[in-house]
C-alpha cells in the first residue's frame, strides 16, 4: 500500500494520496511510513498557498500525524526532526512577514524541548538536538536556557568537530555570535566585558554574512573600544560586499574612522581600511576616482613605514599601465609585507615594462584562499601572453603561487595557522588543489597531477578535479587507475547537463579505449557502435558550438583510433565497403573520406582519391584541421592531379600552397611534394619554375646530406627535358649523361638521349 501512495505523492495526486492513507490508516493505525507520508503531504498540499496556510496544516495535521509515530516509536529519528523542523521553520518565516504566531508556547514547551532533548540522546543526530533547543528558545523569548543551550552547543562542536576546522568553526559560529547578539541585546554583562570576550574569541569566528562583522564593530564602538572596531572592518572588506546596505555601512565607517583619526586615533592598519573604500567606493563617498592615489602618497610621506601606502599608489599607477611608476612603489609594498596582490601587480609590471619574468616567489603571509585568488589572476595575465616560451615561464611561476597557498591552506588546516576565514573553506581548498594539479600537468609532471588531484577529491566534490585526475593517468598510462577513475567519474556525473554532454562523450570515447587496453573483448563492438551515436549525434546536431565540437571531435578521434588497426588488418575491398558505407551515411563526417582518399591512393584510383580529399577539406572543420593532414591531403590531390594529366589544376593547388607545406612538412616529405611541382611544371613546359624548384630540391638533399636517388633522378631527367625543350640541348644531355652514369637508371633516359638531336639549319623556318 504505501508504495502506492508514495506514486501518488510523486505524481502530485495529493488528495488521492491524502484519502487512500486516511482510509488505509483506520484499519493499519500504528504504519510509521504511511503517518510520515500523511504528515508531508498535508503540508505540501498548502505549500503554494501561503505560509498562514502551511501554519494551519502544520498545527492540526503534520503535528498530529508526527505525534502518532512517536507514540508508537518515541526514538523515530525521522518524527523527531520534523516535528521540530517544521513547526519552528514555518514560526521563523511567519516572523519575517510580521506574522507572529507560535507553535510552541509556554503550555506545550516541555514536549518539544523533550524531543531536542531526544535528538541529543543519538550521537548521528546531536548537532540537530542543539540547533533546535537554541531556536525553542530563541522562539520563547527564554534567555537563561538560550544562554546555556548556546555555550552548550559551541561546547559539544568544540569537541565533535575537532578534526575538522572548517565544521568547527562554522558550526561554532553559529551559535557564537547568537551568544555575542544576546549578551549585547539583553546587556546580561557589561560593554568591556562584551568587547574583551569578542577581542578574545573572533580569530575562530567565520561568516558569510559581512553584516555580522560590521554589528560587531558597532558594538565595539559602542563601547569605545575603536582597536576592535577596525579588526572587525578588516575582515569586513574580505566579504562578498555584493549588497548596497553593506556597501553603505562600509562607507559610514570610512567616515566614522576619519572622525576617529581626528580624535587621536593612530593605529596604522586604518589606512589600509581608508585607502581600499577610496578606491572602491569613490561615487558613494563622492571624490574623484584618483583620490585614494593622493591619500596613499600622502600615507607614504607621513609614514613610511606603512605598506598600505605603497601599496594603494602602486595599484594605482599598475591600474593606469604606468608600469615605471608602480615598480618602486610595489616593491617598497611587498618589502614591508609579503603581500600576493601586491607582488604580483609588480611581477607583471615588470614584465609589461622590461620582459622581466621571476624565477622564485617570496613566503607570502596571506590567507590561502587570498594567495589562491592571486593565482587565478595571475592565470589570466598568462593567458594573454602571446610568446610561447613566456607563457612556459610563466605557467612555472603560477605554480609555484599554486604551490604556496597549497602549503598555506595544509598550514591553516593542519597546524590551525592563521585566524579563521569563511572563504578558507575545503572546496576552496579542493579548488587549489585542481589548479595546481593542472599547471603540473601542464609542465609535463603527470605524477604530481596525479597526486595532488587526489588529495583535492578528498576535500570536495567537483567534475574538473575527476576529469584533470582522469587526464593525467591516461597521460602516465595508468590505465587500471585511469578505469576507477572513469567509473567513478560516470557514477557521480552520469547526466544529460548541457554543459558537460560534449565532455561526457569525449570521456567515454577514453573510457572504451581504456576497457581496450585493460583487454576487454568488446572494444571493438562498443567503439562502433559509439562512433556510430558521435556521428549521427553530429548529423542531427548541426549547430553545436566549436567550443562542444572539439570535444566531440576529440572522442571520435579516440574511437576511429581504435577501429583503426583492427580494419588495416582487413583486405582492401573490405576497408572500401566499411568506409564508403560510413561516407555514404554521415557524408559530413571527415575521416571516412581521409580513410577513403588513402584507400583508393592503394588501388591507384586517383580520380576518387582527388574526390575523397576534397570532400575532406570540405568536412574537417578549419579550427580542427592538423596542419600536416591538410598538407598530406593537398599533396595527394596535387598528386592525383598531375597522375590524370590535369596538369594546369595541379599548379593552380601547387603554387597555392607551397609556402604552407613548406612549414607544415619535415623535408623528408617536403622534397616529395617538391617533385612533383617540378614535374607538373616540366609537362607545363615552363622552365623558370621547374629549375627554381628543382634548386630547392637539390639543396635539400645536398643540407640533408641525401644520395643519389629515384626521386633525384626524376628532378635530374624534368630538368633536362625543359632545357631540351628551351634549345639547352649541351645541358639537357649533360643531365641525360649524369643520369645514366648511375646503375639500374630509368630507360626513358636511353630514349631521350637517342631522339634528342640539335634542330636542323631550316627548322627554324618551319620547314
Amino acid at each position: 500500500m504505501y508504495n502506492k501512495l508514495e506514486q501518488l505523492f510523486y505524481q502530485g495526486d495529493l488528495e488521492q494520496c491524502i484519502a487512500e492513507g486516511e482510509q488505509y490508516l483506520l484499519s493499519n493505525p500504528e504504519d510509521e511510513e504511511v503517518l510520515f507520508l500523511m504528515a508531508v503531504a498535508y503540508h505540501d498540499r498548502v505549500y503554494y498557498e501561503g505560509h498562514e496556510e502551511a501554519y494551519n496544516a502544520i498545527h492540526d495535521k503534520v503535528i498530529p500525524y508526527l505525534r502518532r509515530i512517536l507514540n508508537v516509536n518515541p526514538n523515530n529519528i525521522r518524527a523527531l526532526y520534523n516535528i521540530l523542523n517544521y513547526p519552528l521553520s514555518n514560526e521563523y518565516t511567519l516572523m519575517q512577514i510580521g506574522r507572529v504566531k507560535k507553535h510552541i508556547t509556554e503550555e506545550n514547551k516541555a514536549e518539544f524541548i523533550g524531543y531536542a532533548e531526544r535528538l541529543l540522546d543519538d550521537s548521528e543526530n546531536e548537532v540537530y538536538g542543539y540547533d533546535f533547543l537554541v531556536k525553542i528558545y530563541e522562539s520563547l523569548g527564554e534567555n537563561k536556557p538560550l544562554l546555556n543551550s548556546l555555550e552548550a552547543g559551541m561546547y559539544y562542536f568544540q569537541r565533535e568537530f575537532a578534526d575538522n576546522r572548517e565544521l568547527r568553526d562554522k558550526n561554532r559560529s553559529l551559535f557564537w555570535i547568537k551568544k555575542i547578539y544576546l549578551l549585547d541585546r539583553e546587556k546580561m554583562i557589561s560593554g568591556e566585558e562584551l568587547t574583551a570576550l569578542i577581542d578574545r574569541e573572533h580569530s575562530t569566528f567565520v561568516s558569510r554574512e559581512d553584516s555580522d562583522f560590521i554589528n560587531l564593530a558597532d558594538i565595539a564602538y559602542e563601547n569605545n573600544a575603536p582597536d576592535l572596531s577596525l579588526k572587525m572592518m578588516l575582515k569586513a572588506i574580505k566579504g562578498s560586499n555584493s549588497a548596497m546596505f553593506i556597501q553603505e555601512k562600509l562607507v559610514e565607517w570610512h567616515h566614522r574612522f576619519a572622525e576617529l583619526i581626528q580624535n587621536g586615533f593612530n593605529n596604522p592598519d586604518v589606512f589600509y581600511y581608508q585607502l581600499i573604500i577610496e578606491r572602491n567606493y569613490a561615487d558613494m563617498l563622492k571624490i574623484p576616482a584618483d583620490f585614494y592615489k593622493q591619500h596613499a602618497l600622502e600615507v607614504i610621506n607621513a609614514h613610511p613605514q606603512i605598506f598600505s601606502g605603497y601599496h594603494f599608489a602602486g595599484t594605482y599607477f599598475y591600474d593606469a599601465m604606468q608600469y615605471s611608476e608602480a615598480i618602486p612603489l610595489l616593491e617598497q609594498a611587498v618589502e614591508r609585507s609579503s603581500n600576493a596582490t601586491a607582488w604580483r601587480r609588480k611581477v607583471e609590471s615588470e614584465y609589461h615594462l622590461h620582459k622581466i619574468i621571476p624565477s622564485e616567489i617570496p613566503a607570502f603571509t596571506d590567507l590561502p584562499t587570498d594567495i589562491y585568488n592571486e593565482g587565478v589572476y595571475l592565470n589570466e595575465f598568462i593567458e594573454e601572453i602571446e610568446d610561447e616560451e613566456d607563457k612556459i615561464k610563466w605557467t612555472e611561476v603560477n605554480t609555484m603561487v599554486y604551490q604556496k597557498a597549497y602549503e598555506a591552506f595544509q598550514r591553516y588546516y593542519e597546524a590551525e595557522q592563521f585566524e579563521s576565514n569563511y572563504y578558507n573553506d575545503m572546496h576552496t581548498r579542493a579548488m587549489c588543489c585542481n589548479n595546481l594539479a593542472i599547471k603540473h600537468s601542464l609542465l609535463g609532471d603527470h605524477l604530481s597531477a596525479i597526486k595532488v588531484a587526489s588529495e583535492g577529491l578528498k576535500y570536495s566534490e567537483f567534475r574538473e578535479l575527476h576529469l584533470v585526475l582522469i587526464d593525467a593517468l591516461l597521460f602516465e598510462e595508468n590505465y587500471e587507475k585511469a578505469e576507477e577513475a572513469l567509473n567513478n567519474y560516470f557514477g557521480l556525473y552520469d547526466d544529460e547537463d548541457e554543459d558537460y554532454l560534449y565532455k561526457n562523450l569525449y570521456y567515454r570515447a577514453r573510457q572504451i579505449e581504456v576497457l581496450g587496453l585493460q583487454g576487454s573483448p568488446e572494444v571493438y563492438s562498443d567503439a562502433e557502435e559509439a562512433l556510430n551515436y558521435f556521428y549521427q549525434h553530429t548529423m542531427d546536431n548541426p549547430e553545436i558550438s566549436d567550443y562542444d565540437y572539439r570535444d566531440l571531435e576529440a572522442g571520435k578521434n579516440v574511437l576511429e583510433g581504435i577501429l583503426y588497426p583492427r580494419l588495416e588488418s582487413e583486405d582492401h575491398d573490405t576497408r572500401l565497403s566499411y568506409y564508403n558505407d560510413l561516407a555514404e551515411r554521415f557524408p559530413q563526417e571527415p575521416n571516412p573520406q581521409y580513410a577513403l582518399m588513402q584507400i583508393y591512393n592503394e588501388e591507384e584510383n586517383y580520380k576518387n582519391v582527388a574526390k575523397a580529399a576534397k570532400n575532406y577539406l570540405e568536412n574537417k572543420k578549419d579550427f580542427l584541421l592538423n596542419d600536416f593532414d591538410k598538407a598530406k591531403t593537398i599533396y595527394m590531390i596535387v598528386k592525383s592531379n598531375f597522375l590524370q594529366g590535369d596538369y594546369t589544376e595541379a599548379a593552380s593547388i601547387f603554387s597555392q600552397y607551397d609556402a604552407e607545406n613548406d612549414d607544415a612538412m619535415d623535408p623528408e616529405d617536403y622534397v616529395l611534394w617538391l617533385s612533383y611541382g617540378i614535374r607538373i611544371y616540366e609537362k607545363l613546359n615552363n622552365k623558370d619554375q621547374t629549375l627554381m624548384l628543382a634548386e630547392r630540391f637539390n639543396k635539400i638533399y645536398n643540407d640533408e646530406e641525401w644520395g643519389y636517388d629515384d626521386l633525384t633522378e626524376s628532378v635530374e631527367l624534368a630538368k633536362a627535358v625543359v632545357l631540351y625543350q628551351g634549345g639547352n640541348l649541351k645541358e639537357a644531355h649533360a643531365l641525360l649523361d649524369h643520369v645514366r652514369s648511375f646503375p639500374e637508371y630509368d630507360s626513358i633516359a636511353d630514349e631521350y638521349k637517342a631522339s634528342w638531336k640539335k634542330p636542323g639549319l631550316f627548322s627554324k623556318f618551319g620547314f
